[in-house]
């Protein structure tokens, strides 16, 4: 029989309370919607952050080129491509190369959800060309960028690497 010890290589562990309370870590995404990052892995691409949007309406379109799972916590939303609108309690798994525009619904008309985005996604123009790009460090600089407007500093930023 063997002993599994912890390994003094791992990264941290990372506990954030109030991650829904209003305030500074809440970055504007578009005219409706606010992300707060929650982990920014750069060793494996990805990221979580908390989608919160108020008011009904679109978001944006995109395209992953990785795999993006999402689970709503309150609200509804949904992709204009498919016929499911996502509420309360629903898991959505998105595959790669998928292009979809996310959008909140009229009923209720504001959506908070976790998605765990797998890779780099592409903003998508009306007719499919490409308007901007984002990886984990793009993500991940255009926050910093936020942070320091907002009085969070750069320190607060590199707490949520892993």
């Amino acid at each position: 029989m063997f002993q599994i010890t912890e390994s003094a290589f791992t990264d941290p562990a990372m506990f954030q309370g109030g991650v829904l309370d209003d305030g500074p870590a809440w970055m504007p995404l578009g005219t409706l919607g606010h992300s707060r990052p929650l982990v920014y892995d750069t060793k494996n691409g990805s990221w979580i952050s908390v989608l919160r949007a108020r008011g009904a309406g679109t978001i944006q379109r995109h395209r992953h080129s990785a795999p993006v799972t999402a689970w709503t916590m309150d609200g509804a939303w949904g992709y204009r491509e498919h016929d499911w609108v996502a509420r309360a309690g629903a898991f959505v798994y998105e595959p790669a190369g998928h292009i979809h525009t996310l959008y909140i619904a009229d009923d209720p008309g504001h959506m908070l959800a976790v998605f765990h985005v797998f890779g780099p996604l592409i903003y998508l123009n009306d007719d499919n060309t490409p308007a901007d790009y984002e990886d984990v460090f793009v993500r991940m600089d255009r926050y910093a960028a936020y942070c320091r407007t907002a009085g969070l500093g750069e320190d607060w930023v590199r707490s949520l690497l892993r």
